[in-house]
């Protein structure tokens, strides 16, 4: 069985015939029945419909599954928040055995208490030296992803302790100087994690954490693109600054993702309130993670930068920054529309 679709494939982006029977791809001048994509690898998603990994059961973190499946996904890596290590210990105990999990992301503790954003504050801690209670989930091997501070005491160290495991670090929520972030990637932290988001701004005097993400090509950038987190003229910037495989879509989902508006909830011990695409802190109105899936994210790349900064972005760059096979597992068929009309495994 073949089909026709726009798609990024060995020889750019453009319309190929594909043969899911041999896994050929060949370039066409025949129009398009649709855009194929690999399935969405979302390396920072805290959950979504209501599930919240920090809380959730085995069985709700399998419907998870069903429904990120169901938004184009085919994997995932769902991500904590800063907590006690029992508390993390007990999320990570419930994580089933699914193909669409490929680990865990530990955001926090390990960050810095000038920019938390929606991280509770009192759980903040400085990262461990010797033996202790965090030993179990640093050294566990679901680990995949590490968001700390580079500049605090004793990150380095950590961060040299992960990386030569082959745990990736990513700078985030961090009042890091230019040369703190530089000391940071030279001990082995190659990502930034929600770039512009909860980390000391540029300025033209002192470049920070964000313009060395910027300015290190080596750099993985994460982005959050709801059109609210980071505005399309700064996005230009980052899309004009990085190469092209080194800005990574994620979506911060919560579980506030898939709800209705005007919602208020509970979420990590603090109250939030929907809105339409959006999650924030009851108290202050400040952004509380994301209310969007990748699918969503996809979508406003796709408008605003095209399609092959979109695929890239959402489908390849994930599994290029984790050093994960560019291979997909899965393709997802989408109309005109941008709406999944297909899923697809691959051959």
């Amino acid at each position: 069985m073949t089909g026709v679709y726009d798609a990024l494939g060995p020889q750019g982006f453009g319309a190929y015939e594909v043969d899911w029977e041999s896994g050929s791809w060949t370039r066409v001048s025949r129009p398009p029945q649709g855009l194929l994509i690999p399935g969405f690898v979302d390396i920072h998603i805290h959950g979504a419909f209501g599930i919240d990994f920090m809380s959730a059961t085995s069985e709700e973190m399998v419907l998870l599954c069903q429904k990120l499946q169901a938004q184009g996904y085919e994997s995932f890596l769902p991500t904590t928040v800063t907590a006690s290590s029992e508390a993390v210990l007990a999320a990570i105990g419930n994580l089933p055995s699914d193909p669409m999990i490929t680990g865990f992301h530990l955001e926090g503790p390990f960050i810095s208490s000038d920019y938390p954003g929606a991280q509770p504050p009192s759980a903040i801690a400085l990262p461990p030296i010797g033996a202790t209670n965090w030993d179990e989930v640093l050294d566990h091997p679901r680990l995949k992803l590490v968001t700390l501070a580079p500049e605090i005491p004793n990150a380095l160290e950590l961060i040299a302790r992960l990386s030569n495991r082959g745990v990736m670090v990513s700078m985030g929520h961090t009042n890091a100087t230019y040369d703190e972030a530089r000391r940071g990637f030279e001990f082995g932290a190659n990502h930034a994690t929600h770039m512009f988001n909860a980390m000391r701004p540029f300025h033209h005097r002192e470049a920070s954490v964000v313009g060395y993400a910027l300015t290190n090509e080596a750099v993985y950038t994460e982005l959050i693109y709801d059109r609210l987190h980071v505005s399309p003229q700064s996005v230009k910037l980052l899309l004009k600054s990085k190469p092209a495989d080194k800005v990574v879509a994620v979506s911060d989902s919560t579980l506030a993702t898939g709800m209705p508006p005007n919602l208020k909830l509970e979420m990590w011990g603090v109250q939030v309130v929907t809105a339409k695409g959006e999650v924030r802190l009851a108290d202050s109105g400040a952004l509380a993670g994301s209310a969007i899936t990748l699918l969503d994210a996809f979508r406003n790349l796709y408008e605003d930068f095209g399609a092959e900064t979109a695929i890239r972005a959402c489908c390849i760059n994930p599994r290029l920054s984790m050093g994960w096979s560019t291979t997909p597992r899965v393709f997802v068929e989408m109309d005109k529309d941008l709406q999944i009309i297909g899923r697809r495994v691959a051959a």
